[in-house]
């Protein structure tokens, strides 16, 4: 007759289960022990009270009597021992660190209670050693996410001449304020990746118009218009990307209401937003564009000051004009591309 086949074990991911059933049968034992002991000692009441009585009640009063104390008592001594050992083992698992457990293993005698900690122990280490390993399968991941954003930022700025190159220094720029306003490290992360991908919703946009070099009529800048939504769009399905939308979506909204695409007022615009709405504005004014020349970074600073309240956060351009006057902010002058000829437009497309 054949054997069934045994069915496998799967290995469990916070430590040697092995060691459960072992200290399971080791407690079993000794509260076994313990209630042979108490045992003996009631036999051994009876068995003294038996020669000084003839009253069989008496007798088997007298054993349960000494039978009751005697638990109770043993229970008091061993519960007392087990409260000090798990007071102890929540003070090392509260510590975290492997060396106060090593030391509690020194100072432990009882087998028992040095199984559990190693137990305890080996399970940490199988939690931090998983924790370590998704932590590096996140930071492989996040960089190639990075490096795929870059690279369609790169594509969108590669459709016209006069773009190359401003989706990476909008990043900068913004990556730059977001710190000086005192954000943390992940939403100064959070506010340069957006920047990066803020123009993405022109892939949605016909080449002629992106590239067009004489002034757009009133319904080409409402197609242009049409890029914040189609960049929220094109990143909403990658859950992923989720908190980087605000910037994408209401870079272009003003403080006073006369922004687009949904004409959104003061604190309903996100900072992500208003931050990335300086930096590309202050990109745009400073470079090349087939409608102007290149302004100087003062002039620019200027201008933005004067604007401040009415159409940007005073707090993200007076964070812009410290970063552009101490030098942490360099402007680079650009050539004029060969493509095109300057010429004033109707309506600024930045």
């Amino acid at each position: 007759m054949e054997e069934s086949p045994r069915r496998a074990v799967r290995p469990s991911p916070y430590g040697d289960v092995a060691a459960v059933p072992r200290i399971r049968r080791r407690v079993f034992v000794r509260l076994t022990l313990a209630l042979l002991v108490v045992l003996a000692l009631t036999l051994l009441a009876i068995w003294f009270t038996a020669g000084a009585t003839t009253s069989r009640a008496a007798i088997v009063a007298a054993g349960a009597a000494a039978g009751l104390g005697g638990s109770i008592l043993l229970a008091f001594i061993w519960s007392g021992r087990f409260e000090s050992r798990v007071r102890k083992l929540v003070n090392v698992i509260g510590a975290g660190s492997p060396k106060v457990g090593e030391e509690l293993v020194r100072e432990t005698s009882d087998k028992l209670f040095l199984e559990v900690i190693r137990t305890w122990q080996g399970a940490v280490r199988t939690l931090q050693e998983g924790w370590l390993e998704k932590q590096d399968e996140a930071r492989r991941n996040y960089q190639a996410l990075a490096e795929l954003i870059r690279m369609m930022a790169k594509a969108v700025d590669e459709r016209a001449t006069y773009l190359r190159g401003h989706s990476e220094r909008v990043s900068q720029y913004s990556a730059a304020i977001a710190e000086k306003l005192g954000l943390d490290e992940k939403q100064v992360e959070k506010v340069r990746l957006a920047a990066m991908l803020h123009d993405i919703g022109t892939l949605g946009i016909e080449d002629y118009l992106i590239t067009k070099e004489g002034p757009l009529s009133p319904d080409e800048f409402e197609i242009i218009k049409a890029h914040t939504v189609k960049g929220a769009a094109i990143l909403r399905p990658i859950e992923f990307l989720h908190d980087l939308i605000p910037g994408v979506e209401l870079h272009h909204e003003s403080l006073d209401g006369m922004g687009y695409p949904y004409g959104l007022k003061g604190d309903e615009i996100p900072l992500m937003a208003r931050i990335i709405a300086v930096a590309d504005s202050f990109d745009a004014m400073t470079t090349p564009r087939p409608y102007q020349a290149a302004m100087n970074s003062e002039y620019v600073l200027d201008i933005m000051k004067r604007l401040a309240g009415t159409r940007y956060d005073p707090a993200v351009v007076s964070a812009l004009t410290i970063l552009v006057r101490s030098g942490a902010v360099e402007v680079k002058p650009m050539r004029v591309p060969a493509s095109f000829r300057m010429r004033r437009p109707m309506v600024e497309t930045a």
